[in-house]
């Protein structure tokens, strides 16, 4: 064992090892965050020469002729367009691409120029029908390596564009009512007590009204924070968001209080992670309850639109088209003010 902890300081390699339905499957990695070079079943491999030499290959890629799908993944994985992507994304699709290589990476490049394989990749796609999420990031993730592939002319079409998703949601008709803030706030565990904390209020309340996702909403930090917006780089567009601090907006960061870092925090003071939040958020859901904290971006939107801000606005705030929060005003907005209308009239 020494030894072979040795030879892994010296040659850089990362080997995992992880459950499969066919047994304990090893992936020997070129280095760690780098290409796939190996896979194998049941025992640990043993660091050889013939390793060593897969990944001194693969720091130096050849830039002559590519043969099989595992040769295009690695290629891949060395490219700008992986590179560049956040680490979150990164480990997504690092967990798929190992997938893709499992299934398909011994095959020959020209296979996939045959739209015979597209149903291959359906087939496989399909393994994971009954979690339509998983099954879509199947598919999405193949279409992603093959476009890149062809864009690098490496394949002359993408036999896996345009695979049709599983998983439809209409998020239009998706947002939090007085009902949804109601169960939460009277959610409790078996023993009756209360499972809506402070901490999580004021996560939830800042997320509908600022629109935030959850990567952003627990990095905003108070030197965000201006006279009359929050102001933040975005993490998954990597764009500038500007958000007014309106009345209500600018009541709730006066309630939890100026300071530094992040604004919010958990029980312990400490920042909250986005998968922390994500795990309280889910554990103090009520049974039944359909709505998620994405779904606080549309009612934000929704309060905008009550006072007054217009689509095209809105759009340019949260980051969506103008379309879309037309479809919201029209639902919600809209209907609000006719029922407001009615009522003040009929009561004259």
């Amino acid at each position: 064992m020494h030894g072979r902890q040795k030879t892994r300081v010296v040659t850089g390699l990362h080997i995992v090892g992880k459950r499969s339905a066919k047994g304990y499957i090893w992936y020997v990695y070129a280095w760690r965050g780098g290409p796939c070079i190996h896979k194998a079943f049941g025992e640990r491999p043993v660091v050889d020469l013939a390793l060593i030499l897969k990944a001194e290959k693969a720091r130096s890629p050849s830039k002559g002729t590519l043969e099989t799908l595992d040769d295009v993944l690695d290629r891949y994985r060395q490219s700008p367009e992986f590179t560049k992507l956040a680490e979150s994304t990164k480990r997504d699709y690092r967990l798929w691409l190992d997938r893709i290589s499992e299934k398909f990476g011994q095959a020959p490049i020209a296979a996939f120029e045959d739209q015979h394989m597209r149903t291959e990749i359906i087939d496989w796609r399909n393994t994971w029908a009954d979690q339509p999420r998983t099954a879509d990031k199947a598919s999405v993730t193949m279409a992603i390596v093959l476009g890149w592939a062809q864009g690098e002319g490496i394949l002359p079409v993408n036999i896996a564009t345009g695979i049709h998703q599983l998983h439809h949601v209409n998020k239009a008709d998706q947002i939090w009512e007085d009902g949804h803030w109601d169960a939460m706030k009277s959610s409790k565990d078996k023993n009756g007590r209360s499972l809506y904390s402070d901490h999580l209020d004021r996560a939830l309340r800042l997320a509908s009204l600022t629109g935030l996702r959850l990567g952003d909403l627990v990095r905003v930090t108070w030197e965000d924070v201006g006279d009359k917006a929050i102001i933040l780089t975005t993490r998954k567009r990597k764009g500038r968001a500007i958000i007014p601090i309106l009345p209500d907006l600018r009541a709730l960061l006066d309630s939890i209080g100026a300071g530094t870092g992040p604004i919010l925090r958990n029980s312990r003071g400490e920042p909250w992670t986005e998968s922390g939040l994500g795990s309280v958020f889910q554990k103090a859901k009520p049974t039944g309850f359909d709505r998620t904290m994405h779904d606080l971006r549309g009612t934000y939107a929704t309060w905008l639109a009550m006072r007054g801000m217009t689509d095209e606005e809105i759009a340019r705030t949260i980051g969506w088209t103008a379309k879309r929060i037309s479809e919201i005003r029209s639902q919600y907005v809209d209907e609000a003010r006719v029922i407001v209308s009615m009522v003040e009239r009929l009561s004259a």
